[in-house]
């Protein structure tokens, strides 16, 4: 098993940086080999939108992935697809992708024009959410940006991991004493299938099974339930917590 860690933070010490850290040694315990790309620490530009990346399959003597952009895509790009399985830790930013994690996500372009990697099959992919909490909008949009960008180069999110709050501003990670007991339980820490987070709840944030059991705890559920305006949907997040 060939494991690709990607931290997405653009701080090259930070929360995201540490529980990148913990995820992969947690995966070397399991066996196999596991590599690490700190967006920190490498240099990749935003797609800039030329298209030239529709044309190279079609173009003779250049790669299908070929970007017309030369920097540290390429390299990323080459421990992406030796990879069985794909793991993302970003923070959330304004309840989407910090600029630096973004770019890296626009720079897949070149597999959505290759009918190569469109006829690939999935491999799986984990994201874990990072942040210092007390956004009400949470981070759906993260998790959809993460899902369309990833779906185009050969992996499909089968997880998500909310780690939101739970990661110290020294790198410490809550349940620490537990985690060193049992490392593995930090792979199971929030997590919930991809699929629950979807856009249909008045939240549209959280997992649908968390927001319905908040929903069902509530002292006044009717405010949950009712179907209101979106300007009134932060106050509705914030009562639901």
């Amino acid at each position: 098993m060939k494991r690709l860690v990607i931290c997405g933070s653009p701080r090259a010490a930070g929360r995201s940086r540490a529980l990148a850290e913990a995820v992969g040694e947690t995966y070397a315990r399991a066996g196999g080999a596991v590599n690490h790309v700190n967006l920190s620490d490498v240099r990749i530009a935003p797609c800039t939108g030329c298209e030239r990346c529709a044309v190279s399959e079609r173009t003779p003597g250049i790669d299908d992935l070929y970007c017309i952009i030369a920097d540290d895509m390429m390299t990323v790009r080459e421990l992406m697809n030796a990879s069985d399985e794909l793991t993302v830790v970003c923070p959330v930013y304004f309840s989407g992708a910090p600029s630096q994690f973004k770019a890296f996500l626009d720079r897949l372009q070149p597999y959505y024009y290759s009918s190569k990697w469109r006829a690939a099959k999935k491999r799986p992919a984990h994201l874990f959410v990072v942040g210092e909490g007390g956004d009400p909008h949470g981070f759906a949009p993260l998790v959809g940006e993460v899902r369309s960008a990833l779906s185009v180069a050969g992996f499909r999110l089968d997880a998500v991991h909310d780690w939101v709050g739970r990661v110290e501003a020294d790198g410490s990670l809550a349940g620490s004493d537990r985690l060193r007991e049992q490392p593995e339980a930090l792979l199971a820490e929030g997590s919930a299938p991809a699929s629950d987070y979807l856009f249909i709840e008045p939240d549209g944030i959280r997992p649908a099974g968390a927001f319905s059991a908040c929903k069902a705890s509530h002292t006044q559920a009717a405010a949950c339930v009712s179907v209101r305006p979106l300007d009134d949907a932060a106050a509705q997040e914030a009562d639901c917590g």
